[in-house]
């Protein structure tokens, strides 16, 4: 039952994030567009105008970016790694008689 209610509060979440989303159309002036365009090739050196503006006029951005998701990988490992049992017992298996085959 819990996760039907989960499933069905992210189905409403994301009917109303699509709905408002269309609902309120902006029109943005594309000022940022035409700069880039114009001044994006001599400015970065850059051919491909993406690249030029990631390592360029982001890079301290996308740097943090990639930092903040590599140590969001390694928390999880590090929540998720299941080397250790619940029962107190460092190291060893669930149940602590796996590894001899369950005889003492």
């Amino acid at each position: 039952m819990k996760n039907i209610a989960v499933a069905l509060f992210c189905f409403v979440m994301f009917a109303g994030v699509v709905f408002l989303t269309v609902e309120h159309n902006v029109e943005l002036e594309p000022t940022l567009f035409n700069y880039f365009i114009e001044h994006g090739v001599e400015e970065t050196g850059a051919q491909n105008i993406v690249s030029g503006i990631l390592l360029n006029y982001r890079m301290y951005d996308t740097v943090f970016e990639a930092m903040i998701l590599l140590i969001a990988v390694m928390g999880m490992l590090h929540f998720l790694y299941t080397g250790h049992s619940h029962n107190g017992r460092h190291g060893k298996k669930a149940g602590g008689q796996a590894h001899k085959g369950g005889q003492e």
